[in-house]
């Protein structure tokens, strides 16, 4: 697992939380859409905290440019 930064662990965090409070509105009989929403979102901040940062991303699309000699 990589190093987080500040940015990284706080939506991380939030991300942990949000699945939580899914969880818990899960097992205490909350409808459908009232514990989904978290739990999803929740999943997905955690997903996201993972990604790569823009400035090294790479874009396998971008042309490249010919050298001049």
């Amino acid at each position: 697992m990589k190093k987080l930064n500040t940015k990284q662990k706080v939506v991380f965090s939030l991300g942990v939380l949000g699945v939580l409070v899914g969880i818990y509105g899960r097992f205490n009989a909350w409808e459908y859409m009232e514990y989904f929403p978290f739990f999803y979102s929740g999943s997905t901040m955690m997903w996201i905290a993972f990604l790569p940062q823009k400035k090294s991303c790479c874009n396998p699309f971008k042309r490249k440019v010919a050298q001049k000699s």
